[in-house]
């Protein structure tokens, strides 16, 4: 999927592409766990508050403990949350489990209600009340939707008949009312989150284009000094193998002056295109410069990697004869040892490589543990 189609957001304030919006999902929940927790104890303290208004206003007293229940339950819940998105961190799923919550506020909210014998026109604004709280938790658009409509007819259809003095045409007004605070509420979520996913978008978008190379797109020589300190701290904690190529391609520069440089920058993009193909994900191929370039073959035994040269040597030949230039490139394969650093395992692939060049280009040069070099 090309990018512009990867980062297109919906009229909801979404990510089209699920893997973007997943991904756009857990970054923000990172940011966002410790806000929930704190908004979500709120709720909770607020509701157990509202025990006064229910103690004065209730006329049964069996009617008061089950609204005491029910507030004490919703508490429990709001703690619950408070301590749960301290802690997570698979927001996939945490996700419902916001769901869920916002439902038993609901619920809590129409179950308090039913325990009245008549209403006023605050149970109204409570209802709207609980509404913009439901949009206020980081939510997926389509569960605070299906949430706050189910809510609002549910009170229409029972806990709302009991509201005192409705003239003739007073409910309609206050249906109308709910249904333009839904609408505010979705356009503002949609507009709101539209922003903060172009936002992260850009952010993407400008960190790719610090690490890549502007003519291959594959990663530039920062980004390939971050990746090797990484996979050298690993391969030492674990013992495991670590390979580095090093390659150019054969008298380039003649093909630039014969042929000028945008053919040779073609020249170099088809190779790139080439390498991919035989590369894996683990794989860090980069750009080291000119026509220079480094791959870092981590979990890889250096035979491995020779193997993975010569593929890489043919390919190259096979795939661009037709250009009807002759292009052939010569590589150097080292493996890291225990008292390595990136700088020493950089230069003996390097050295590795200009025996190559020494040797009559267009080959693979290898260092193997009982021989400092092997020419194939």
């Amino acid at each position: 999927m090309d990018e512009k189609k990867k980062y297109t957001v919906s009229i909801f304030g979404e990510f089209i592409d699920k893997p973007t919006e997943n991904e756009f999902f857990a970054h923000s929940m990172s940011s966002y766990s410790r806000s929930i927790a704190v908004v979500a104890l709120i709720f909770g303290m607020i509701s157990m508050l509202f025990l006064t208004a229910d103690y004065y206003d209730t006329t049964k007293p069996s009617s008061f403990l089950i609204i005491t229940a029910i507030r004490v339950l919703f508490l429990i819940a709001s703690i619950s949350i408070f301590f749960i998105s301290k802690q997570t961190k698979n927001y996939s799923s945490f996700i419902y489990l916001i769901t869920v919550y916002e439902a038993i506020a609901a619920i809590a909210f129409l179950m308090i209600l039913e325990q009245y014998n008549s209403l006023s026109y605050l149970s109204f604004f409570s209802l709207m009340a609980v509404t913009l709280a439901i949009y206020i938790l980081p939510n997926k658009i389509f569960f605070c939707q299906l949430i706050t409509i189910a809510l609002s007819t549910l009170f229409f259809l029972y806990p709302g008949q009991k509201i005192e003095g409705l003239g003739e045409y007073d409910m309609y007004k206050i249906i109308a009312y709910q249904i333009i605070l839904l609408i505010y509420c979705n356009i503002n979520y949609s507009l709101t989150n539209s922003y903060k996913r172009k936002q992260f978008a850009s952010s993407k978008e400008l960190l790719a284009l610090s690490v890549t190379d502007p003519l291959t797109g594959i990663y530039n020589r920062t980004k390939f000094d971050e990746e090797i300190d990484r996979w050298m701290n690993f391969s030492n904690r674990y013992g495991n193998p670590l390979s580095l190529v090093i390659f150019d391609i054969d008298d380039f520069k003649k093909v630039n002056d014969n042929y000028g440089h945008l053919v040779g920058d073609k020249v170099i993009k088809n190779i790139v295109a080439t390498i991919k193909r035989s590369l894996r994900n683990t794989d860090i191929f980069a750009r080291w410069g000119g026509d220079e370039f480094v791959i870092l073959l981590p979990n890889t035994e250096v035979w491995q990697a020779r193997e993975l040269g010569e593929r890489m040597c043919k390919c190259i030949r096979d795939d661009l004869k037709e250009t009807n230039i002759n292009i052939s490139c010569s590589l150097g394969i080292a493996i890291l040892e225990k008292d390595d650093t990136a700088q020493s395992l950089l230069r003996r692939a390097d050295d590795l490589l200009l025996q190559a060049k020494a040797s009559g280009k267009n080959r693979v040069v290898i260092q193997l543990v009982d021989s400092p070099q092997c020419i194939l």
